[in-house]
């Protein structure tokens, strides 16, 4: 087994994780639909607390 060489072999800095924030914006639209619906289709139609 040999060694790669320089080209192999590059710095992780060079990537950026796009794949890491696709991932982090699709979650947290989901998060805001998701108490969006809460608050605006389950919490306000039954009016104020009694």
């Amino acid at each position: 087994m040999s060694l790669p060489d320089n080209e192999e072999t590059r710095d992780t800095a060079d990537f950026s994780p796009v794949g890491t924030w696709t991932l982090l914006c699709l979650i947290v639209f989901g998060m805001v639909a998701a108490w969006l619906f809460l608050y605006f289709g389950v919490f306000l139609p039954r009016g104020a607390v009694q």
